[in-house]
């Protein structure tokens, strides 16, 4: 450890201490303002603590290590994770902790944050419980960062949420809409009647429960239809960056009901009549990967042109699972990516596994009564 041999000096001209130090080949300066003893005092104190590797002044204010950790998740973080950051700083955390110590934070100045938020809509409706959740996760995030830096111990490992905050609802396409799903190829553009670009791809989702960014990333190599098997190896999100997917069991493989063998064939034949060159199954006119506000745009229009429920594309994923609720829950989860026995059936190059086989041949019959029952009714 360095140790400092000289001490801070008053600059005349500039009305303030300072001393400059080095450590391993780094040369630093610290300064302080206040006159006499104490500032010099201080000063010094400064320069000790970077010498020793303290690198916090312990009365920091929230807002100022606030700010630290952002900042260093730019660096080491993901877009996306960063702007889950960005309206809980702006909204709920500047107005109940910013100008308090870090230190001298309690638990319950934690939960006051989520009861702040709870109490203040920003859309004129209470946050639900999946948002109240994300605050949660930010401001355990935050105490975190501030035991990494050694100005305090706390671990706010009771927060609770409102008791009456809301699910979010999830909803899905009914078995009339899915049966115009299946049959609907036209839409609506600038007032005209043309071929929906994405058909294929909606109708991918809704019998594979693959989210709108996996959708994307889908490459074209990614599917063997010879094999009828699915990999899904990664994902975009909604800045459209690339991810490694949304958790641990996004990155999976699956096998394809036919219902979905025969969208794959279909956009297969749609890109080559078009004159597309590219990597990912359903990419852009012009072969580039799909961005997500292209894909909801083309949504919007085709729901509406078609008279189908107003639901969101992440919400044909909803679909998916219930069409299957029926379907023993680990085969769902097994396509669906939520079980933490993904890629099931390992390499290609084996025999698959039975329950990846039974869970394709399910899910295809759960499709194909639906749209059946529908069209004779």
């Amino acid at each position: 450890m360095a140790i400092r041999t000289n001490t801070a000096k008053w600059l005349e001209g500039q009305k303030r201490w300072q001393i400059n130090v080095q450590k391993d080949g780094k040369r630093r300066t610290f300064t302080c303002s206040i006159p006499g003893r104490t500032g010099q005092r201080i000063c010094n104190k400064k320069a000790d603590d970077w010498l020793e590797g303290v690198t916090t002044d312990p009365r920091i204010r929230v807002g100022k290590l606030y700010t630290r950790m952002v900042d260093e998740l730019r660096i080491t973080a993901s877009v996306s994770h960063i702007a889950a950051f960005d309206p809980f700083t702006r909204q709920y955390l500047e107005p109940v902790l910013w100008s308090k110590k870090v230190a001298s934070l309690t638990e319950q100045d934690y939960q006051d944050v989520i009861l702040y938020a709870w109490e203040h809509p920003t859309k004129g409706k209470p946050l639900s419980k999946k948002s109240l959740r994300d605050i949660k996760g930010c401001l355990c995030a935050f105490a975190k960062y501030a035991r990494k830096n050694g100005i305090s111990t706390l671990r706010p490992e009771s927060l609770t949420i409102p008791k009456d905050a809301a699910e979010p609802n999830k909803q899905a396409l009914q078995p009339a809409d899915l049966r115009k799903l299946f049959t609907a190829t036209k839409t609506t553009y600038r007032g005209v009647e043309v071929d929906e670009w994405y058909i294929h791809a909606f109708r991918f989702s809704a019998v594979t429960g693959l989210r709108p960014g996996e959708l994307a990333a889908l490459r074209r190599e990614n599917v063997d239809l010879k094999a009828k098997t699915c990999r899904v190896e990664g994902s975009f999100d909604v800045r459209n960056n690339p991810t490694k997917g949304k958790n641990k069991n996004a990155i999976r493989s699956f096998v394809l009901p036919d219902v979905a063998v025969a969208e794959v064939i279909a956009q297969q034949k749609m890109l080559k009549r078009n004159g597309v060159i590219s990597p990912y199954l359903f990419p852009e006119p012009d072969g580039g990967a799909t961005r997500h506000d292209t894909s909801y745009r083309h949504w919007v229009r085709f729901k509406k042109h078609n008279g189908l429920s107003d639901i969101s594309p992440y919400e044909l994923r909803h679909t998916f699972f219930s069409v299957n609720k029926a379907l023993p829950e680990e085969l769902v989860k097994l396509v669906g990516g939520h079980s933490d026995a993904f890629d099931t059936f390992g390499h290609y190059g084996h025999e698959l596994d039975g329950e990846a086989a039974q869970a394709a041949r399910l899910i295809n019959d759960a499709f194909t009564k639906i749209l059946s029952s529908v069209e004779e009714g």
